[in-house]
């Protein structure tokens, strides 16, 4: 109120103190005061002691502190077991640009390399944000697989290095399997196949520098054999290619010498090994030339020499005789077989006029005639016998000469030699070995007893067991004991017409022999048995026939 008057000790001001230090400090200690139910302090018990209240109060701070601690353990358990459901609902910007990224590089082959820009690079990458990332799992699967393919292509393009790095990448990504497993066992075998093939052709181009084509370890056969296990082997191509240069170069060196048969027998050797050689149909047309040219002047020179022998111009100075026309055919094809006949009717002829001459006692012309038989035929029957008989005429001749009788030694050795001559005939040894062989035999048998007559019986008697023996060798398909026999027979005979038919025979079956090897897809066993038929018949219609067969196998 207004004229209440003030109380004076309510207008004395109080000075801030901080009161008793010691009080204080026992008040910090104690513990608050708890409250009745009135509001009222409750007095404290005796000093040192805390209240019943006091004790609920802690209890009730530890419990709670307990609880807090289970709910933090409870909750990151279960954030522990949710991850994946938690993961969901944090940003994944990074994670799906890295995926749409790893499936173009996929997609579009980029499966290795690139500088990390690749799909597995990528797809690994997610992983290591998301290990269990079901789709970049699935990724790398698909990218396992695109990597065995491509080792499967780069296997079948024989690139072993890029089918051994894609295969090593499809284990490391597919961890193994039996696919994987036999595309190795497959590799492997290809890669020890590959090294074999180098080795090959290494051997191949060394025989080919010294200049060897021929043979098991010439070049040609070396090439071939690579060739076979790995055709398309563009090294061993061009090796072959230079093969047939050599054997080109060969066959025109033997064109311009006028060898005709050994130009023949190499243009073949270049058509059985190299079909598809560039100069093969320039090869050819050379030598059909060359063999027109001469086949031309062999017709001229054989007609000559025909003529030459009916009108008895034997032999004789210049070339206006059948001797050096028959020379003049061989010089142009060695092997012509119309001209060693026709030397062995020269041969023939000389013999004959060498018996003539010995029925006159002229030893000497006999003589002479009988060497220059020898020359054109020193394996003749005929002409050992004539041999024999100039020698017994000398000494019937001579008087001054002991008249041969012989002792019990030299008769011992002409049984010995005549058994063993029936030994050789039997074994077929006709005219080889020299000195074991039947005709050699029965020789030394007549140059101990010229008149000795199971000797010249047996001389005479060579060619029939010689033409026994060629007829059962062509009928068990021998052809090369045949081809030996029908050899024999023109030494033993030279001239003999009935030869002409043998030989048409085997080469007939020579002809055969090469259709069969064509056929079996033997081209090189084919050439050679039609280079054996052409020497017996030269003209035979087959040969070329066959011979365009090869060339197009």
């Amino acid at each position: 109120m207004m004229g209440e008057k003030r109380n004076p000790e309510k207008r004395r001001r109080t000075e801030p103190s901080l009161g008793d230090i010691d009080q204080l400090h026992a008040s910090a200690s104690r513990p608050d005061p708890v409250l009745s139910a009135g509001g009222e302090a409750a007095s404290p018990g005796p000093r040192g002691a805390p209240s019943a209240d006091v004790s609920v109060r802690g209890k009730r701070r530890i419990w709670t502190w307990s609880l807090v601690a289970v709910l933090i353990v409870a909750l990151a358990g279960w954030a522990w077991v949710k991850q994946d459901y938690l993961r969901s609902f944090m940003p994944r910007t990074q994670l799906n640009s890295l995926l749409a990224r790893a499936d173009k590089a996929y997609a579009a082959g980029h499966l290795e390399g690139n500088h990390g820009a690749n799909a597995r690079a990528l797809y690994e990458a997610v992983q290591a944000l998301e290990p269990d990332n079901e789709q970049a799992h699935i990724g790398l699967q698909k990218v396992g697989q695109a990597e065995l393919d491509r080792a499967r292509k780069a296997l079948k393009s024989r690139d072993y290095a890029k089918a051994q790095a894609a295969l090593q990448d499809a284990r490391e990504l597919l961890g193994g399997g039996s696919d994987i497993d036999a595309l190795a066992k497959r590799l492997l075998q290809a890669q020890q196949s590959k090294a074999q093939t180098d080795a090959l052709i290494m051997q191949a181009q060394q025989a080919l520098s010294q200049g060897q084509l021929d043979g098991e370890q010439g070049a040609a056969k070396l090439f071939l054999q690579a060739l076979k296990t790995d055709p398309d082997n563009a090294v061993a191509r061009h090796g072959m290619d230079k093969v047939g240069d050599a054997l080109a170069a060969q066959a025109r060196t033997a064109l311009d010498a006028g060898k005709l048969d050994q130009a023949d027998t190499l243009i073949g050797k270049i058509a059985s090994l190299i079909p598809g050689y560039g100069d093969l149909p320039a090869l050819r047309a050379s030598l059909s030339q060359a063999q027109q040219t001469a086949q031309a002047s062999i017709t001229e020179h054989l007609s000559k020499a025909n003529k030459d022998l009916r009108n008895g111009n034997f032999t004789g100075q210049g070339e206006d005789n059948a001797l050096a026309q028959l020379q003049a055919v061989l010089k142009l094809d060695p092997g012509n077989a119309q001209a060693k006949a026709g030397l062995g009717q020269v041969a023939q002829a000389l013999v004959l006029r060498a018996n003539a001459s010995m029925d006159a006692k002229d030893v000497d012309a006999a003589d002479a005639l009988l060497k220059q038989a020898g020359l054109l035929a020193p394996h003749s029957s005929d002409l050992a016998a004539a041999q024999s008989r100039l020698a017994n005429l000398r000494q019937d001749l001579d008087q001054s000469l002991p008249q041969k009788k012989l002792d019990p030694k030299q008769q011992a050795r002409v049984d010995s030699l005549l058994k063993r001559a029936q030994a050789a005939l039997h074994a077929g040894d006709i005219l080889m070995p020299p000195g074991a062989s039947a005709y050699d035999l029965y020789s030394q048998v007549l140059s101990i007893d010229g008149n000795n007559t199971d000797a010249l019986e047996g001389l005479q008697g060579l060619a029939a067991h010689a033409t026994t023996m060629f007829d059962q060798a062509l009928h068990d398909g021998d052809l090369a004991k045949a081809d030996k026999m029908l050899d024999v027979l023109a030494q033993l005979v030279p001239g003999d017409a009935s030869q002409v038919g043998m030989r048409h025979r085997l080469a007939d079956a020579w002809l055969d022999r090469a259709q069969q090897s064509i056929d079996a897809g033997n081209h090189a066993a084919a050439q050679q048995a039609l280079e054996q038929a052409k020497k017996l018949s030269p003209d035979a219609p087959r040969i070329q026939s066959l011979r365009t067969l090869i060339g197009n196998s």
